[in-house]
């Protein structure tokens, strides 16, 4: 089953405890491979970016495709 962009935007980011994080504002894709490159997640108001392990300009987290354990009804990392 292919899954477009747009149908995942907006969706609940959730660490890999269950937490929710934020919400998916953008995806990055590298068109060599088509695998997703970066995930662009505005967290949550109670989270402090700054004390995540991934760069932020604001309230925008960018978080490797490589931490992405599953996409499904939410967007599961694996940190």
């Amino acid at each position: 089953m292919a899954i477009f962009g747009r149908e995942i935007l907006g969706n609940t980011v959730v660490d890999r405890t269950g937490e929710p994080m934020g919400v998916l504002t953008d995806i990055h894709v590298d068109l060599n491979t088509g695998l997703i490159s970066e995930l662009m997640v505005q967290v949550e108001a109670d989270i402090d970016p700054a004390i995540l392990p991934f760069e932020h300009e604001g309230r925008i987290v960018k978080i490797p495709g490589t931490a992405v354990a599953r996409i499904a009804e939410k967007i599961h990392l694996n940190t």
